[in-house]
C-alpha cells in the first residue's frame, strides 16, 4: 500500500458539497487517515445538466479515485443519502479483489453508507417498479432540475440548532437533476462483496428510520451501528461518525 491507513473517500448527499463534511474529514485527516471528496457533477448553482446521472458523478470521482488506487491505495467508500448510489456505481468492478485479478495495484476493501438506499432489483427504482418519482412536497422541478424550499432545512437538520442549520442550508446547491434521482441501476448493493456497514441515523426526518431499516435488509449489509441523529450526522455528531468509520475500517483492515 501507498499509505498505512485506507484512503477514505467522502461523497457527498444531494444538494450537498465536500465542506459540508469538513467536521468528519478533518478530524479523519488528523488521525492520519487520507481523505478524498469530490463536487457532485448532477448539483450545483448554474450550468447544470438536466440530462445529468449518478454515472457522470462516478466518472468525476473515478479521475481522481482510480490514480489513487493505481498507486497501491485501499479505500473505504463512504456515501451520505444520494451519495450511496454514486458509491455503488463506484464501487463495481474496483474492489481490492478484483483490482487484482486484473493485475491492478489497490481497490476498494469497504463501504459505509450513511442513510443511504439499497435498490431490491436491476433496471427498477427504489420501489422496484419502472415509473419515475414525483418530486417531493419540498422539491421544486422546473426544465428538469430540482431545487428545494425551506422546508428541506427542517427535514435535512432537524437536530441542529437553528444557526448551524441556516448556516449549512446556506451553502447547499442551488440545483440538482431531476434524472440523478431517477437513475435505475444495473449494480445493486447487495453484490457489494467488501464489508459493508450502514450508520442508521435514528432521528432522520429526511429519510423515515423504518426505511432505513428496509435498506439495511434489502442491501444485505453486514454491520448497523444506530446514531441518535438526524439525516445529517456527520453536523450534529461527527465525532460518532469519525467513531464508526474508524472502527469499521480497524475490523478489517487489522490496523
Amino acid at each position: 500500500m501507498a499509505d498505512s491507513k485506507p484512503l477514505i473517500v467522502v461523497i457527498p448527499g444531494g444538494f450537498h458539497r465536500p465542506d459540508h463534511y469538513s467536521s468528519i474529514i478533518t478530524p479523519l485527516r488528523s488521525l492520519g487517515y487520507p481523505v478524498l471528496s469530490v463536487p457532485l457533477v448532477v448539483c450545483g448553482d448554474a450550468d447544470i445538466s438536466p440530462g445529468a446521472t449518478p454515472a457522470d458523478d462516478v466518472k468525476a470521482l473515478h479521475e481522481q479515485l482510480l490514480p489513487l488506487l493505481d498507486a497501491g491505495h485501499e479505500a473505504v467508500v463512504v456515501g451520505h443519502s444520494y451519495g450511496s448510489m454514486v458509491a455503488a456505481a463506484s464501487i463495481q468492478n474496483q474492489t481490492k479483489a478484483e483490482r487484482s485479478s486484473r493485475g491492478l495495484a489497490g481497490g476498494i476493501v469497504g463501504a459505509v453508507w450513511i442513510a443511504g438506499f439499497a435498490f431490491p432489483a436491476r433496471g427498477k427504482n427504489i420501489s422496484g417498479g419502472e415509473e419515475w418519482m414525483e418530486p417531493l412536497p419540498y422539491q421544486i422541478l422546473k426544465d428538469g432540475l430540482l431545487s428545494l424550499t425551506d422546508a428541506a432545512k427542517l427535514l435535512f437538520y432537524s437536530d441542529l440548532s437553528p444557526k448551524a442549520a441556516n448556516t449549512a442550508f446556506a451553502s447547499i446547491c442551488k440545483f440538482q437533476s431531476q434524472k440523478s434521482l431517477n437513475a435505475f441501476p444495473q449494480f445493486l448493493e447487495s453484490e457489494i462483496t467488501v464489508p459493508k456497514l450502514y450508520l442508521l441515523c435514528e432521528r432522520d426526518q429526511a429519510i423515515p428510520p423504518a426505511f432505513q431499516e428496509v435498506m439495511v435488509q434489502v442491501g444485505k449489509f453486514d454491520k448497523v451501528v444506530r446514531l441518535e441523529s438526524g439525516h445529517s450526522p456527520f453536523l450534529s455528531v461527527p465525532e460518532k461518525v469519525v467513531e464508526a468509520i474508524v472502527e469499521f475500517g480497524n475490523e478489517f483492515s487489522g490496523r
